[in-house]
């Protein structure tokens, strides 16, 4: 009876831990996804208020960097950004970087495509 005691507080205290962190909801462009037109911004969804301090979004592309608007927290726990011009069709990287309630600073990449619409 110690030991089921002892593991469902360890389940407990674990999933209060993973739950403290923030992870990522969704993205637009979807990861993954091929496009048939240039988005007009990109966008990442997280579980939790990302921290504006320690926040930031760049994209690359075929030609290296893209060039983005001003970053964007919105109430819906993302941050965006908009394009500067359109993409061309060719694979991009989202790279993402922020930090939710517990201040840890968190980073990742989303991959999509854009298709070539000729």
């Amino acid at each position: 009876m110690k030991r089921l005691f002892t593991l469902a507080l360890a389940v407990g205290l674990a999933s209060t831990v993973v739950l403290a962190h923030l992870g990522v909801k969704k993205s637009l462009p979807a990861k993954d996804a091929t496009v048939t037109q240039s988005p007009t911004a990109i966008e990442v969804w997280f579980t939790q208020e990302p921290e504006a301090e320690k926040s930031g979004l760049t994209l690359a592309g075929p030609s290296g960097p893209v060039t983005l608007g001003k970053l964007e927290i919105t109430p819906e726990h993302s941050l965006r950004a908009a394009l500067a011009a359109p993409l061309a069709a060719g694979a991009y990287t989202i790279e993402w970087k922020t930090a939710g309630d517990d201040g840890h600073v968190l980073t990742g990449k989303i991959g999509f495509k854009v298709a070539d619409s000729r």
